[in-house]
């Protein structure tokens, strides 16, 4: 049933050839004839004034690679600011000036005296030339950017960064210590 249709459908198809237009006013179209072929339409000499205006921009345009992401959403008002250009100062890389007691090793430096009575504990030290120096809480020491961390009425505590605390003691001479033995033996 299905072929019978189809092949009536075919006959029918063909018989018929072209289809007429019958609303058509053309005078070929209702005899059945083809219209004739317009030529192409000749070129303009000067060209379309408005492309004339957006060539450079298309130009523009067509240099940039296809695969370029362009975010329509991003408001564009960055292209159109100006830029301005801050001059910083480059940061001193100058340190401070060393004090005399920066130039030896903190070990190197010798424990004479502690003045741990007054409003302010002080000490004093004799670096290896033999000269002495009155030191406090904060005063830098060494050459390893030490600093005294604290003074008590026997030692001083010296901190170093990534080294640990050094602590300088009072030492006391032979003579006091042989002294402070007799003295307990007498109780």
């Amino acid at each position: 049933m299905r072929v019978f249709l189809l092949a009536s459908f075919l006959v029918l198809a063909a018989s018929c050839g072209t289809p007429k237009d019958i609303y058509s006013t053309d005078k070929n179209a209702l005899e059945g004839q083809a219209p004739p072929i317009a030529p192409p339409p000749a070129p303009a000499a000067q060209g379309n004034p408005k492309y004339a205006i957006l060539k450079p921009y298309f130009k523009e345009f067509l240099k940039r690679p296809s695969d370029a992401d362009i975010n329509v959403f991003k408001a564009n008002l960055a292209v159109f600011a100006p830029i301005v250009e801050i001059e910083t100062e480059p940061e001193s890389t100058q340190e401070e000036p060393r004090t005399p007691l920066e130039y030896y090793d903190t070990d190197s430096y010798h424990l004479v005296l502690i003045m741990s009575g007054t409003a302010q504990a002080k000490a004093m030290l004799i670096d290896p030339q033999g000269k002495s120096f009155i030191v406090q809480v904060g005063s830098k020491i060494g050459n390893r950017s030490g600093k005294i961390a604290a003074i008590s009425a026997t030692e001083v505590r010296v901190e170093e960064p990534g080294h640990p605390v050094i602590v300088k003691a009072i030492e006391s001479s032979l003579d006091d210590v042989m002294r402070e033995l007799q003295a307990v033996e007498e109780f």
